[in-house]
């Protein structure tokens, strides 16, 4: 529950105008302490464990993880949706949580070459990686968190595993993304 809170926390306060960590950092450098002063209004952290200095800390490397996840997700699902509807951008499928002026700048940036390039340099990154994946950009802590939610809290490590092994699209979805990957389940 503190978890969501802090997300709604974000979108509340988010500059208008920014793409990421860097733009809110130049755009809105009070940003971060504006939000975590919110949510330290409604909930507290034990100081037996953790100093005030180190629980701000804490809350802020989560909202920036938070917000990367955040992004991502509205992408994808905009992608989705921009792919079944022929015609339409990313103007058309602004989630109803984020400002215009917002989602404006975010949908200007994911079209950029700037994005592109980055884009390009991360799927080429992940297919040199010796065991390769199907869970993009997430990691698999994300993906068990993830699995864990829509069942109820209880975790099957194997069908994770599966989950972020094989492919996803077109005629081969199921099949295990290499042998190494298929061995290790198998074996």
């Amino acid at each position: 529950m503190a978890l969501r809170n802090l997300l709604a926390v974000m979108r509340m306060f988010w500059p208008d105008g920014s793409a990421g960590v860097k733009e809110i950092n130049r755009k809105s450098s009070g940003f971060w302490n504006k939000c975590i002063d919110e949510f330290l209004r409604y909930y507290t952290y034990d100081p037996k464990f953790a100093t005030e200095s180190e629980a701000r800390a804490s809350i802020r490397a989560h909202m920036r993880d938070n917000l990367r996840r955040t992004l991502a997700d509205d992408r994808e699902r905009a992608d989705a949706k921009i792919a079944e509807a022929a015609g339409t951008t990313y103007a058309n499928h602004r989630p109803l949580y984020m400002k215009p002026g917002v989602w404006s700048r975010l949908a200007d940036y994911w079209v950029s070459e700037e994005f592109k390039k980055y884009s390009a340099a991360g799927k080429k990154a992940r297919q040199t990686v010796k065991m390769p994946h199907t869970s993009g950009a997430r990691s698999f802590d994300r993906h068990r968190r993830d699995y864990m939610e829509s069942h109820d809290g209880n975790l099957d490590e194997l069908v994770v595993y599966k989950d972020c092994h094989t492919l996803k699209k077109n005629a081969r979805k199921g099949e295990w993304i290499t042998e190494d990957a298929k061995r290790i389940i198998v074996t």
